[in-house]
């Protein structure tokens, strides 16, 4: 059995003091998340989503001036509050969207930190590599414990070849490391692509979206608290779709699910 992993990232990997400090304010939270597919399963998939896509989204549709299939709406512009009180549909929709993944033998992937409050000490590079890798790792477990491989495939980081190069160097190293840390079910290291290109990124964009809120309320729910609404709709059927082992880390190096 073979299966590709779709990433993005949650969050922000800048620091956090509070949602209302005058810089360090956009989220609490940085991670990587997704889903990932047995490889029979994906061609279809795509096609599942894009038409969910264009079956819920249709009126912003008729005003676009591309394909559907290159139009994106990001996660983070879907899964507002007032879409979600608003929009019956989306609801139903992302609950239609997370079963699919369960019912062709998948699963909601994802893999975060919360910040340390000490912004002095916060190292943004190593918090993307140290949540990347992580998230590789649990796809390590997942497909190993199936006597499986994976493929991952992360939409494009924009930071410039520098970023990007010593974070793909980082994950070829997870090929190669001690016995007791090597990925032996990841066949090359990731693979980026462009998300406008692939349905499956922009599902991932769409999990990662709602994921984000999920944890930002989780970890400071005294900060986000109109943002309980997407864990009254969201909580549970995240949870159910989710593999176990993903979850939120803190400094202390503790790990929970919400």
């Amino acid at each position: 059995m073979h299966y590709v992993v779709y990433l993005d990232e949650f969050g922000h990997v800048g620091p956090f003091l509070s949602r209302d400090h005058a810089q360090y304010k956009t989220s609490p939270v940085f991670g990587f998340g997704g889903f990932l597919l047995p490889v029979d399963a994906v061609r279809e998939f795509a096609i599942y989503f894009y038409r969910l896509k264009c079956h819920l989204l249709s009126f912003e549709l008729e005003r676009q001036d591309q394909p559907a299939y290159r139009w994106e709406k990001k996660g983070a512009q879907l899964y507002t509050v007032k879409n979600v009180l608003t929009y019956k549909a989306l609801r139903v929709s992302t609950g239609r969207l997370l079963n699919q993944i369960r019912k062709v033998g998948g699963y909601v992937i994802y893999a975060g930190e919360c910040k340390s409050a000490d912004a002095g000490a916060h190292r943004a590079a190593d918090l993307f590599q140290r949540q990347l890798l992580r998230l590789i790792r649990i796809a390590d477990q997942f497909c190993r414990a199936r006597n499986a491989t994976f493929l991952l495939m992360l939409d494009e980081q924009q930071a410039g070849n520098d970023w990007r190069e010593r974070n793909m160097e980082a994950c070829t190293q997870a090929m190669f490391e001690d016995a007791s840390e090597k990925c032996r079910a990841l066949i090359e290291p990731p693979i980026q692509g462009e998300s406008y290109l692939f349905q499956t990124l922009q599902c991932a964009d769409w999990i990662c979206g709602l994921v984000g809120r999920l944890c930002a309320y989780q970890s400071a729910p005294d900060q986000y608290g109109d943002w309980a609404i997407f864990h009254r709709y969201f909580d549970g059927r995240i949870r159910d779709a989710t593999f176990p082992a993903c979850g939120l880390s803190h400094p202390g190096g503790t790990t929970w699910r919400g």
